[in-house]
């Protein structure tokens, strides 16, 4: 599996252009290859039908802008954001699904920034792998690692494994926003190749 992304380039205008703004600074945004898609597709319609199912004021956007102020814009991949307590448009989720043009910011400052913000979960998705790494927000406003699933996607994976690693494989997880909803691990990672 490939390269997804371009590096990001320092621009001088956002005409029309996908960037966003971390601390006044411009990040051009390249378009993300297929299974990035097609992951951030998956996530974003697991939790929409959901939603949608349990008549929650929630929704699941690819893409869509957090804006803060003039000097930052941030765009995650995902955020799921719900109206039934809250009026503001803090996210309670945000997926990364990480490329390795914009992982060092995913895992840095903008994780720093979601932390700030109240995000209450922070999701780093990485297809390559097929695996969901999770943290959550504490009192003090940093993300402390909760949990990580992984999809293990052929016999040979599952060759190195004994018995008790094979018994301990998780096939599926359940968001600490949302425990009644199930999330499988083979609906995320269903590439459309």
């Amino acid at each position: 599996m490939g390269f997804c992304m371009n590096e990001p380039i320092q621009l001088q205008s956002t005409e029309k252009r996908k960037t966003e703004i971390i601390d006044g600074k411009i990040y051009l945004m390249a378009s993300p290859c297929d299974e990035h898609i097609n992951v951030q597709d998956n996530i974003n319609n697991i939790f929409n039908t959901y939603f949608k199912q349990n008549k929650r004021r929630c929704r699941a956007m690819n893409e869509s802008d957090i804006r803060i102020d003039k000097e930052n814009r941030y765009k995650p991949d995902i955020k799921i954001l719900c109206r039934e307590k809250r009026s503001d448009d803090i996210p309670v989720i945000v997926v990364e699904v990480l490329s390795k043009s914009t992982q060092d910011r995913d895992l840095g400052i903008k994780m720093k920034k979601y932390a700030e913000l109240g995000v209450r979960e922070y999701w780093i998705v990485t297809w390559e792998i097929s695996s969901v790494v999770i943290y959550l927000l504490t009192e003090e406003n940093k993300y402390e690692f909760y949990k990580s699933y992984a999809l293990f996607t052929s016999e040979e994976e599952l060759d190195g494994l004994d018995e008790d690693e094979k018994k301990g494989i998780i096939r599926e997880f359940s968001p600490v926003s949302f425990p009644d909803l199930t999330i499988r691990l083979e609906d995320v990672f269903d590439i459309f190749e």
